[in-house]
């Protein structure tokens, strides 16, 4: 097969990417009933293979800049999908090689992670250095939620006709994708961000930047504001409000991701014309209402609902962050998307496991949990409100910080 000339197909390959990152991170907490009752597996288990992936996360976020840089982007795009597609194999066998299945669980999860957190840090900057914007950065996070929808869907219609206890089928099935994207993405043409815009700003210098600080607390608190519903809106729809699998998933994981992506779709192809300004601190006040009305509800259908609608809410969050920094720090380039990517999963990993944790310790169950995550939507809404006091940086000085870069 021939080299593709197209950067499309870059930005397309880049798009299943980002849906098979929302397959690793997603599929096994819509499992997480199944894992409960064919293995034995208590809540506390299931919350530390949530807090297992985000720092596994965490810890790729950290160390990928640099080797990233030194192995190419094409080489570490690659790379992820082949852990990707190990993880989800080892996920569908490893529970079963061991007299433990718990242990061939977090193996699994682990592997998994290790793809997730290199396509998270390697795939934004691949796209932002497409030439000519043949792509943009909010269409890109749109697909992780349509990969996101995709596995709820293709989970819901899977255990239609398969009992609950057949699932390792499913999660082989699902194994194909990153292996067929990953030798795609062999063939496609792939720029750099350095090629693009010149050499990217050193570490000390992007410290040095105060506004880098507001970009990693918005990205911090979308994170833990997104997966602390999304990690569990599944087990709450059919354990804590008593529905039967395929009407929860449908009514809360499903919407969800339906309707975080439908935000991320119209972003993209509107987003020149929102005011970011002025939108972030509503989102963020969305949000909190979101969480707010599922903690006192009595009515189980309405908080199900209002899980679902909190993903309008949440949906810009995180691209349009993305989206700040880039052009309030031109010059950041894989480090500060690497960084911004670890700030991302702090939060994801604190989100849903202070409300796995705090649900397992408290009276009130997941709603007990999810009242203590209140706190990220909060603390995105306050520090949104700084956004519309960031001043475009004028000439003379991106003429001066080019120069202190060119002389460090």
């Amino acid at each position: 097969m021939k080299r593709l000339k197209s950067y499309k197909h870059t930005f397309n390959s880049c798009c299943v990417a980002s849906s098979i990152q929302a397959i690793t991170i997603n599929l096994a907490p819509l499992l997480f009933v199944s894992f409960q009752e064919g293995l034995g597996i208590s809540l506390t288990k299931l919350t530390a293979l949530i807090t297992v992936t985000f720092l596994v996360q965490l810890l790729m976020d950290a160390v990928s800049a640099k080797i990233i840089d030194k192995i190419g982007y094409r080489t570490s795009v690659i790379l992820s999908h082949v852990f990707a597609a190990a993880g989800l194999i080892l996920l569908a066998t490893l529970p079963f090689a061991f007299s433990d299945g718990y242990l061939g669980l977090m193996i699994a999860t682990i592997v998994c992670a290790i793809g997730g957190g290199i396509a998270e840090v390697i795939i934004s900057p691949v796209v932002e250095a497409i030439p000519e914007k043949a792509g943009n950065m909010s269409l890109l996070h749109s697909f992780y939620c349509f990969g996101y929808l995709f596995v709820v869907l293709i989970t819901v219609v899977y255990f239609q006709f398969f009992p609950k206890t057949a699932w390792q089928t499913l999660v082989l099935a699902l194994s194909l994708i990153p292996i067929a994207n990953g030798i795609f993405f062999f063939f496609v043409p792939c720029s750099t961000l350095d090629e693009q815009r010149g050499e990217s700003m050193r570490l000390r210098d992007l410290f040095k930047n105060k506004r880098f600080y507001l970009f990693v607390i918005l990205i911090t608190c979308a994170g833990a504001c997104e997966q602390a519903i999304s990690q569990w809106v599944s087990y709450f729809a059919e354990i804590g409000l008593n529905l039967s699998k395929t009407v929860g998933d449908l009514v809360g994981p499903f919407t969800f991701a339906l309707l975080m992506g439908l935000g991320r779709l119209f972003y993209g192809l509107f987003g020149k014309n929102i005011r970011l300004a002025k939108i972030m601190p509503l989102l963020g006040a969305a949000c909190l209402a979101c969480y707010i009305v599922v903690v006192v509800s009595n009515i189980p259908l309405l908080s199900l609902i209002v899980c679902a609608l909190c993903g309008l809410a949440v949906s810009i969050m995180w691209p349009a962050t993305l989206d700040l920094a880039s052009r309030n720090i031109s010059k950041g380039g894989t480090a500060m998307f690497a960084l911004l990517a670890l700030g991302g999963d702090v939060g994801c990993t604190l989100g849903p496991s202070l409300v796995g944790y705090v649900s397992d310790s408290s009276s009130y169950g997941l709603k007990g949990g999810l009242a203590t995550a209140m706190i990220f939507a909060l603390l995105f809404f306050l520090a949104s409100l700084f956004i519309g006091k960031l001043k475009k940086p004028t000439p003379k000085q991106i003429l001066e910080n080019n120069l202190n870069n060119d002389l460090n």
